[in-house]
C-alpha cells in the first residue's frame, strides 16, 4: 500500500494548477476515496473511484492504482495493460517517481506468469470470435505472431480474427469461446486455462461438437440417444452434428421420441413430456376373469346343442334270444 500513498501525493501535486479548477478538485477527491478503499481492501469500490479520478484528470499514478486495483481482484491481463499505459503516459500527463516505475516493471513480470496464453488455429479465416462475451483487443505482435487480449473490452459481438493463427493472452480460469460466421449457427467452445498456459488451440467451425441437453417431465427417465442407452435424465452429451434419434422412456408412461438435429458447436436442449400409461380394456384383470367366465358358459351352452343324441344299446333276448321290437 505504500506505493499508493506515494502516488497519492503526487497526484495532489500535480492536480493543484488553476486550469479546470473544478474537474481537479473533484480528481483529487475521487483518487483520495479510492486510496482510502484500497487501503481496506476493497479493491473493486477502489477501481471505480481510481477510474473516476483519471476521467475527470488522467494522471500516470491514478492509471498505476487502477493497475494495482485489477491485480488484486485477478483481472490479471486488464492490469498488465494498464501497467503498461501508466509508463506510456509519463510523456504527457505527469511523472512517476523511479520507485514507482520500478515496481510496474516488478509487477508486468509477476503477471506475465499468471496469466495464459494460447496459440489459436481458427478455421475458416473469415470466422469472427469473441470471448467471455467480449471481443478481443489487438496488442503488439511477439516473433512475428499476432497477439490478441481477452477480457479488456466491453462486452460485445465477435471480430475477425487477425490471422489464421493468432496468440490470445488470458486470465487463467474458465472461458467460453464463441465463434460466428454468416451463415452458419454460432459455435460455442469452453476451455479452461492455467496460470501460465502456453498451448496450441485448433477450432475448426465445421467440425466442432454440438451438445444435446435432455431434460424429462418424470424423474428416473431413461434416454437412448441414436439406439444407445446414455443414462437417467437429465443428460449433456457431445455429439457430432447431424441428426440425432432420442428416446426417453420409462415404466407406466409413453415414451417420448424426437429427432434433434444439430449444427457444429450448436446446443440443443430437450424437454421429454412423459404422459402417464392408461391400461387398455384388454389389459385389465377384471376383463380377462369376466370374459373367462363368459367363454366358459358358451361352450357348455354350445356342447349342450350340439352333441348327438346317445344311441340306444342292444336289448339282450336272454336265455331264449327273445327280443321285444317296438312297432
Amino acid at each position: 500500500m505504500r506505493a499508493l500513498l506515494v502516488a497519492t501525493a503526487l497526484l495532489a501535486s500535480s492536480l493543484a494548477t488553476p486550469a479546470r479548477a473544478d474537474d481537479a478538485s473533484d480528481a483529487r477527491e475521487a483518487f483520495r476515496k479510492g486510496a482510502e478503499l484500497a487501503k481496506d481492501g476493497q479493491w473493486s469500490a477502489a477501481l471505480a473511484q481510481f477510474e473516476r479520478s483519471s476521467k475527470l484528470r488522467p494522471h500516470p499514478g491514478t492509471t498505476y492504482n487502477i493497475g494495482i486495483c485489477e491485480r488484486a481482484l485477478g483481472q490479471y491481463v486488464r492490469a498488465r495493460r494498464t501497467l503498461a499505459r501508466a509508463l506510456d503516459q509519463r510523456a504527457t500527463d505527469g511523472e512517476l517517481p523511479e520507485a514507482t516505475v520500478a515496481e510496474i516493471q516488478k509487477l508486468r513480470a509477476e503477471i506475465d506468469g499468471l496469466v495464459g496464453t494460447l496459440d489459436v488455429t481458427l478455421l475458416p479465416a473469415d470466422a469472427r470470435i469473441a470471448i467471455d462475451g467480449q471481443p478481443l483487443e489487438p496488442a503488439p505482435a511477439a516473433g512475428g505472431m499476432p497477439v490478441v487480449l481477452a477480457g479488456t473490452l466491453p462486452p460485445g459481438p465477435g471480430r475477425p480474427a487477425p490471422a489464421p493463427t493468432f496468440r490470445v493472452v488470458l486470465d487463467p480460469g474458465h472461458h467460453v469461446f464463441v465463434i460466428s460466421r454468416e451463415g452458419f449457427s454460432d459455435a460455442v467452445h469452453a476451455e479452461d486455462v492455467r496460470a501460465h498456459d502456453a498451448r496450441a488451440l485448433r477450432l475448426e467451425l465445421d467440425r466442432l461438437p454440438a451438445t444435446i441437453g435432455i431434460k424429462a417431465t418424470q424423474p428416473g427417465a431413461v434416454v437412448l440417444l441414436d439406439d444407445l442407452d446414455v443414462g437417467v435424465a437429465p443428460v449433456s452429451l457431445l455429439r457430432p452434428a447431424g441428426r440425432h434419434r432420442v428416446l426417453v422412456r420409462k415404466p407406466g408412461f409413453l415414451p417420448y421420441e424426437t429427432t434433434a438435429e444439430v449444427a457444429p458447436g450448436q446446443r440443443a436442449d430437450l424437454v421429454a413430456t412423459l404422459r402417464q400409461e392408461r391400461p387398455t380394456l384388454l389389459s385389465r384383470w377384471w376383463f380377462w376373469t369376466a370374459a373367462a367366465v363368459v367363454v366358459t358358459g358358451a361352450a357348455v351352452t354350445t356342447y349342450a346343442v350340439t352333441r348327438p343324441d346317445p344311441e340306444r344299446p342292444a336289448l339282450d333276448g336272454g336265455g331264449l334270444g327273445w327280443t321285444i321290437r317296438a312297432p
